[in-house]
């Protein structure tokens, strides 16, 4: 959920510098300013930023709690440890994609991203749903434990 949901903010994004094939695609300077233009595109794409560092309540945090639980039981502490250390060193890259688009005013003459509908549905949905499963956690894994472990 949280990669459809970084897509589909990237989509929606205002485009930026020419890439290789010419296309204009989105760089990180082009999200400055968007809590201003697009309040709640920049929500979701921060609550799927941090979901995929796996902050509390995404669902993502979940699913890291579990794997990093099950390798420390399973006698691999060290691994364990190896992926928390990478959790926090993607944390450097994922805030430096949420600092402009939450602090940097957008420049003058900067055009707002136009929204599709299925690119800001998409972005909307998937941020939302990671939150809920994030909140509803506790109930979701026990029926999935339960079926899982039959």
């Amino acid at each position: 959920m949280a990669s459809a949901d970084a897509w589909a903010d990237t989509c929606a994004a205002p485009r930026g510098a020419r890439g290789a094939r010419g296309a204009r695609e989105p760089v990180r300077h082009d999200y400055r300013g968007l809590a201003r233009t697009e309040p709640v595109l920049a929500a979701a794409l921060i609550v799927c930023l941090l979901g995929l560092v796996g902050t509390p309540p995404t669902a993502v945090f979940l699913g890291k709690l579990e794997v990093f639980s099950a390798a420390f039981d399973g006698g691999y502490a060290w691994l364990a440890a190896v992926a928390a250390v990478n959790t926090v060193a993607s944390l450097f890259y994922y805030l430096r994609w949420i600092a402009p688009t939450v602090t940097t005013p957008r420049t003058t003459g900067a055009r707002p991203p136009r929204l599709t509908r299925t690119a800001a549905g998409t972005a909307y949905g998937a941020a939302a749903l990671s939150v809920v499963l994030g909140v509803a956690g506790g109930p979701v894994l026990g029926v999935l434990d339960g079926a899982l472990a039959r």
